[in-house]
C-alpha cells in the first residue's frame, strides 16, 4: 500500500478525534450508530485464520486473526483498494470468533506496513440487505460530518465566501525544524460574509505550506481557488502576530456546500 496514502489516513484519524481507546470494553448490546462513530474502517469479512498475522513486526497471539475483506463498506479514501485483501485483526473478544465466520467488522487502523493491522471495536451479523447497511453507515457519516462542521462554525470568528487572488510565502521568524509550518498568506476577495462583522473587500488568511505530518491535512490555497473559509484566530507556531487561519480540514469548503453552511449556521 502507498505509504503516503497511509500517512494521510493515519492523520485523518487523529484529526477526527473519535478513535476508540485501545482495550475499551464493548457493551453487551451495541448499536450501528455507536459502532460507526467509534470506527473508521468498516467491512464485511471472513475469518481466514485464527491466531495469525501477515505483518513481520506483529507476533500472532490468541487475539489476532487474518480476515479476508469481502466488501468494504466504509473507509478513508486512501484505503478503497482493500477489498479482496487479508488484514490482521486484533479481536475484541477472540473466544467468540470462529474460523470461517463472516461478520461486519467495525475497526480502526493501528499499524501500517506491508499489510494493515486493525483493532476491532465490534461485530455485527452480515445482513441480507447489504446495500441498506451501506446507506445507513453513509447517512451516519454525513451526520457526524455535520456535527464536526457545526462545531467549527460555532467557534469561528469569521466565515466568508470568496476567491483567492494571490498567495505569497512569509519570511520565517522561527528556527527551521522538521515541524516548521512554512507559513504563507493568501489574499481572498470576499464575495459574501456568512458569519462575523467584516466590511472589507479583501481578507488575508495564513496557511502552512508544509507537508510535514503536523500540517499535512491543513488546507493549502492557490490563486483562483474559490470556496468558503471558516476562520479562526491564531498567534502561535511562529506567526508574526494574531491572524486568521483555516488549519482544520473542515475549515475550507467548496462552493457547492454553501447551502449546507448556511443551514448549519442558523
Amino acid at each position: 500500500m502507498n505509504p503516503r496514502l497511509l500517512l494521510v489516513f493515519a492523520l485523518a484519524l487523529a484529526a477526527c478525534g473519535t478513535l476508540a481507546a485501545a482495550g475499551s470494553p464493548q457493551a453487551p448490546e451495541v448499536s450501528l450508530a455507536s459502532l460507526t462513530r467509534t470506527s473508521h474502517i468498516i467491512f464485511i469479512g471472513r475469518v481466514a485464520k485464527l491466531h495469525a498475522t501477515n505483518l513481520k513486526v506483529v507476533e500472532p497471539t490468541e487475539t489476532t486473526a487474518l480476515v479476508a475483506i469481502e466488501e468494504l463498506l466504509d473507509s478513508p479514501p486512501s484505503l478503497v483498494g482493500l477489498k479482496g485483501e487479508e488484514v490482521t485483526v486484533d479481536l475484541l473478544r477472540a473466544d467468540e470468533v470462529e474460523a470461517e465466520q463472516r461478520a461486519v467488522f467495525f475497526t480502526n487502523g493501528i499499524l501500517f506496513g506491508e499489510h494493515l493491522e486493525v483493532k476491532e471495536v465490534g461485530l455485527l451479523p452480515v445482513p441480507a440487505d447489504i446495500a441498506k447497511l451501506r446507506a445507513e453507515i453513509a447517512a451516519l457519516r454525513v451526520q457526524m460530518g455535520d456535527e464536526t462542521l457545526k462545531g467549527r462554525l460555532a467557534s469561528a470568528v469569521l466565515v466568508v465566501t470568496g476567491k483567492v487572488l494571490e498567495t505569497r510565502p512569509l519570511k520565517r521568524t522561527t528556527r527551521a525544524s522538521e515541524h516548521e509550518p512554512d507559513w504563507a498568506e493568501a489574499i481572498i476577495a470576499v464575495e459574501k460574509v456568512e458569519k462575523g462583522a467584516f466590511r472589507g473587500a479583501k481578507v488575508t488568511v495564513f496557511f502552512p505550506r508544509s507537508t510535514d505530518e503536523r500540517w499535512l491535512l491543513s488546507p493549502k490555497f492557490r490563486p483562483g481557488q474559490q470556496g468558503i473559509w471558516i476562520f479562526h484566530r491564531e498567534s502561535r507556531f511562529g506567526l508574526p502576530g494574531p491572524g486568521l487561519t483555516a488549519l482544520d480540514p473542515s475549515d475550507y469548503r467548496p462552493l457547492t456546500e454553501q447551502p449546507r453552511i448556511q443551514k448549519l449556521l442558523h
